[in-house]
C-alpha cells in the first residue's frame, strides 16, 4: 500500500516524505488497510488531501494522478490511477501494473477517489541522498579502471560491482527487508519459497562461523577495496577465485540436494564467481608469482571489511527490529478506547476560576474541542507544546477553542511576566496581534528582539489576568510548565499534544454528533 502511496506523492512533487515514517504511520492505523488510514496519514504528514465520491462522468476533470477504489474480483481495492494520452495506467497496491482504456476504468471504477494537491516542482533531494552511494563506487571504480587501464581488469572490476550490488540484495533479503523485485526475481526460479526463506535456513553458515549472505558481501566488498586501494595482481586473485569454488559447489549441494529450494540471488552470485575464475583464467600466463606484501594487505581489508560488517549488521538488525516494535507500540497506542480511558483517569478540579473576560482563547469560542494550555514564556519545554498547538490551528481551528493559561509568577518586573503581560495586552487590543505575538516568541525566544517589535505592557488589566491565571493554576495544583488539558481532562501522560491529531478528527466527529442528536 505504501508504495502505490508513495508513487502518488511523489507524481505531485512531494519528493521529501520518509517511506520509514509514512510506514510506520501507515501501518500503525487501526484501521489499515481503509481509506480513512490513507487520508490520516496524509494528514499527520500535512499533506491537503481529499476524498471523495465522484460521479463516474467527471473522470476527465479529475487530476492526471489519483488514488481510485476500483473493484475486483476479490473486492474492492485501492490502486494508483494515472491518466496518459488517453488510456488509464492501474497500480495496484503489490505493484502489478495494468493499461485499460477510460470506458474501462469506469466500469470498474467505483467513483471514490484520494487526490492530493500538487506541489510545485522541485529537485528530489532524497533519491540523489539515495544514489550517492552507488555513484561514489562508480566514480572511483572508473577511475581506476582508467588509471590502469586492461579489458582484463575493466571485465573483472564489473563483475565485481554487479556481485557487490546483488549481496546487498542477499543482505537486505538476509534481514527480512523484502523488495517487491527482488520476490519476482526468485519467484520465478522456485515456486514455493522465497530467497529469504533458502538465505535464513539455519546451517546456512560456512564452519559454523559465517553465513553464506554475509560472506558473499565481504567477499565482494573486499575485491572492490582490494582492486581500489592496492591494485589488480592476478596470480593472488586466481588463487582466491579458486578458493571460492567449493564454496559455491557447497551452497548448489545445500539448495538443490538437502534444501531442494532455489535461490536465484544466490545462483547469480555463484555464476558471477564461475565467471571470474574463468576470465582469470583465461587470461593467466600460469606463472605462479606470489606477491606476500599484497597477499597480507588483502587479508587485512577483509578482516577489516569483516569486522566493520558485523558491527555495522548488528547495528542494522536492531534497527529493523526497533522499527517492527515501534509499530506494534504505536498501533497500540492509537487505539482511541485507551486514549479515552487514560484520558479520564485525571480531571481538572475547578473549570470556573478564570471569568470568561479573563480568558485568553484563541479559535473557535465554540468548538467542539477545548483545549488548554498552560504555559509560561520563559518555559524551554513549552516551545514544543506551542507548535503543536499551533499545528492544530492551522488544521482544525474552527474546531478548536485554545485557551491558554500563563503561569507566571505575581512580581511585575520578572521577564516571564513582562513577556506574559504584554501577550495578554495585545490580546485585549486584538487577538490576531496576540497570536501573531506569541508564534514570533516561540519562533525565536529573543526576548530584546521580541520587546522591541512588540512593545511592553502599560495595562493593569494584563496583571488582573494573569492573577486570575495563577490562582487557577494554584487552585488546581500546576506548578509546572507545560501542561495540557483535553475537555477539562488532564492530558494523559503516555501521550504528548503532538499525538492529538491521531484521535482529533474522531472527537469532534462525536461531538457534533452528541450536539445533532
Amino acid at each position: 500500500m505504501e508504495n502505490i502511496i508513495l508513487s502518488l506523492l511523489t507524481n505531485n512533487s512531494y519528493l521529501d516524505v520518509d517511506r520509514e515514517r509514512l510506514n510506520l504511520q501507515l501501518l500503525s492505523h487501526p484501521e489499515y488497510p481503509s481509506l480513512k488510514s490513507i487520508t490520516d496519514t496524509l494528514d499527520y504528514f500535512e499533506i491537503e488531501n481529499l476524498a471523495a465520491t465522484v460521479p463516474k462522468e467527471a473522470l476527465s476533470q479529475m487530476p492526471a494522478s489519483f488514488l481510485a477504489l476500483i473493484s475486483t474480483d476479490s473486492g474492492d481495492e485501492v490502486v494508483l490511477t494515472e491518466k496518459k494520452r488517453g488510456m488509464v495506467h492501474i497500480t495496484y497496491p503489490d505493484e502489478k501494473k495494468e493499461k485499460v482504456t477510460e470506458a474501462v476504468f469506469t466500469e470498474r471504477w467505483t467513483g471514490t477517489i484520494i487526490a492530493v494537491e500538487a506541489q510545485e516542482k522541485t529537485v528530489n533531494t532524497k533519491s540523489i541522498e539515495t544514489a550517492l552511494p552507488y555513484f561514489i563506487v562508480a566514480a572511483v571504480a572508473s577511475t581506476n579502471v582508467m588509471l590502469n587501464f586492461s579489458l582484463t581488469y575493466l571485465l573483472y572490476t564489473a563483475l565485481t560491482l554487479v556481485g557487490l550490488y546483488i549481496s546487498v540484495l542477499i543482505i537486505r533479503e538476509d534481514l527480512g527487508i523484502k523488495s517487491k523485485a527482488v520476490a519476482k526475481v526468485c519467484g520465478a526460479i522456485s515456486k514455493n519459497s522465497t530467497c529469504g526463506d533458502v538465505i535464513n535456513t539455519v546451517g546456512n553458515k560456512l564452519f559454523g562461523i559465517i553465513s553464506l549472505s554475509d560472506a558473499s558481501f565481504v567477499f565482494f566488498a573486499g575485491l572492490f577495496l582490494i582492486l581500489s586501494s592496492i591494485g589488480f595482481h592476478q596470480t593472488t586473485l586466481l588463487g582466491l577465485s579458486l578458493a571460492g569454488l567449493p564454496i559455491v559447489l557447497y551452497a548448489l549441494y545445500r539448495q538443490g540436494v538437502v534444501l531442494k529450494q532455489w535461490c536465484a540471488l544466490c545462483l547469480l552470485i555463484a555464476g558471477i564467481l564461475v565467471l571470474q575464475t574463468a576470465l582469470l583464467a583465461s587470461t593467466f600466463s600460469f606463472i605462479w608469482v606470489l606477491n606476500s606484501a599484497y597477499i597480507a594487505k588483502a587479508i587485512g581489508i577483509f578482516l577489516l571489511i569483516y569486522i566493520g560488517w558485523m558491527y555495522c549488521k548488528s547495528y542494522w538488525e536492531s534497527h529493523e527490529k526497533l522499527a517492527a516494535t515501534e509499530t506494534d507500540f504505536l498501533k497500540f497506542k492509537r487505539n482511541p478506547e485507551l486514549f479515552k480511558t487514560m484520558l479520564q483517569e485525571e480531571s481538572v478540579l475547578n473549570t470556573k476560576v478564570i471569568p470568561e473576560q479573563l480568558s485568553v482563547v484563541f479559535g473557535n469560542p465554540s468548538g467542539a474541542i477545548k483545549l488548554q494550555g498552560v504555559t509560561n514564556p520563559l518555559c524551554g519545554f513549552c516551545t514544543g507544546a506551542f507548535e503543536s498547538y499551533d499545528k492544530l490551528m492551522n488544521t482544525y481551528g474552527n474546531d478548536i477553542r485554545l485557551e491558554f493559561i500563563f503561569n507566571v509568577p505575581p512580581d511585575a518586573e520578572n521577564k516571564s511576566t513582562q513577556i506574559a503581560s504584554r501577550l495578554v495586552d495585545l490580546y485585549l487590543q486584538d487577538p490576531k496581534k496576540s497570536y501573531t505575538a506569541l508564534q514570533a516568541w516561540f519562533a525565536d525566544r529573543d526576548i530584546d528582539t521580541w520587546h522591541k517589535n512588540f512593545g511592553h505592557s502599560e495595562n493593569p488589566k494584563a496583571m488582573e489576568v494573569l492573577n486570575s491565571h495563577r490562582e487557577w493554576c494554584n487552585i488546581n495544583d500546576i506548578h509546572y510548565t507545560p501542561a495540557s488539558i483535553l475537555n477539562d481532562n488532564f492530558f494523559p501522560k503516555t501521550y504528548e499534544v503532538k499525538d492529538l491529531p491521531l484521535f482529533i478528527q474522531d472527537m469532534i466527529l462525536e461531538s457534533q454528533q452528541v450536539e445533532s442528536e
